[in-house]
């Protein structure tokens, strides 16, 4: 491109204009250094009679000179970006097989093993009904309704069994409950201590997420809690 411009007695003011047009649609790529190498062959070769506007190609070189620094400002923080992914994916993963603290209520149980599960009640409940779902189908699976409760967070325990007293094998359940307060029915998220599976990238989100049952990931920044 530069031979070009230097083998050419000059060129006007218009066919440089369309120079610059095709670079800007993508016909050709011009970076800084060529672009001096232009501005100086043009100045060397530009017709007496139809001079170059100067102030133009100042103006010009001072937005290569921003975007020159722009695009190395992004490279940086790119960079800065994949090093905090990657240190997160490693924080991360020393999270499988541990149990958090998620809000929803899911959690990996059974097999006559307690689980723990909580609740917070701003202004105590006369009564309290805990509930446990197979999520897949929805079913059912034990249902235990407890006495009034003060103020605070309430612990709830479900012991691995269903409501005929058996032993429900082990797998992803739900918790839910519902508290009478000042006589009506509502129902009260729950926290659980579940089990870490796996750990993911959510480019969506860009951030680490956590499985902790099937096909349920949480957020690490929701986290509440670690325990072994």
């Amino acid at each position: 491109m530069v031979s070009t411009v230097t083998d050419t007695t000059f060129l006007t003011s218009d066919q440089y204009l369309e120079k610059e047009n095709a670079v800007a649609y993508g016909e050709d790529e011009l970076g800084q250094d060529a672009f001096l190498t232009l501005f100086t062959a043009q100045l060397q070769n530009q017709n007496p009679l139809d001079p170059m506007d100067n102030e133009a190609f100042v103006s010009q070189l001072a937005e290569f000179s921003s975007l020159e620094g722009i695009k190395g400002m992004q490279g940086s923080l790119d960079n800065m970006v994949n090093g905090m992914r990657q240190d997160q994916m490693v924080a991360g993963a020393n999270l499988v097989g541990k149990k958090v603290q998620v809000a929803g209520g899911n959690f990996t149980g059974g097999n006559g093993e307690i689980t723990k599960g909580s609740i917070d009640l701003d202004y105590g409940a006369q009564s309290v009904i805990l509930s446990v779902y197979d999520p897949a189908s929805g079913d059912l699976i034990y249902r235990d309704t407890q006495g009034a409760r003060l103020p605070g967070r309430a612990e709830m325990n479900w012991n691995g069994r269903d409501r005929q007293g058996e032993i429900v094998p082990e797998g992803s359940y739900l918790m839910s409950a519902s508290a009478v307060i000042n006589g009506k029915l509502e129902t009260v998220p729950v926290t659980t201590m579940a089990d870490v599976r796996s750990v993911s990238w959510d480019p969506s989100a860009q951030e680490i997420t956590l499985e902790v049952g099937d096909n349920v990931f949480v957020a690490l920044a929701d986290i509440e809690r670690i325990a072994i």
